[in-house]
């Protein structure tokens, strides 16, 4: 599959005002199902698998969450690039322990094999001091869906 693809123009929602993980889930889910790109099963399940396996990561440069649920929830693949207006509390993945993050990608996945595959291009991603820079100054949804196209190459 060509990640780059999965990036779409339509789904990228900068400075969402969210007041916890679950609004948060709950707006974007919504739009998801609105474009068809989920079920209406989404939401719980998201919500389920975040409760069960945290999401979050933190690298030196940035704090970001890549929420997802279970293939079955999703009609096509896609990867949705979300900002929030102010921190949301999450966890870490694997580690349980509190952070706050504001870039939220969540993750349509179809096959699982490609799951751990974008896990790796993400994590290399938020390592890299100058995209974490760049990305975290972009304010323009076309902008950014740019600059992540060309990132995904």
């Amino acid at each position: 599959m060509n990640y780059q693809d999965m990036l779409k123009s339509d789904l990228i929602f900068l400075d969402v005002d969210a007041e916890s993980r679950t609004d948060l889930y709950k707006q974007i889910a919504k739009k998801l199902n609105t474009r068809g790109y989920v079920k209406s099963s989404y939401e719980a399940a998201l919500n389920k698998r975040e409760d069960e396996f945290p999401t979050g990561i933190v690298s030196d440069y940035i704090s970001i969450a890549l929420p997802h649920a279970d293939p079955e929830n999703i009609n096509s693949p896609f990867v949705c690039v979300v900002t929030t207006k102010a921190p949301i509390q999450m966890l870490q993945m694997g580690y349980n322990t509190e952070e706050q993050a504001s870039t939220f990608f969540f993750l349509g996945i179809t096959k699982s094999d490609d799951q751990l595959i974008l896990l790796q291009k993400f994590m290399a991603l938020i390592q890299d001091k100058d995209f974490t820079t760049q990305f975290s100054q972009i304010t323009d949804t076309k902008e950014m869906f740019n600059y992540l196209s060309e990132k995904f190459k």
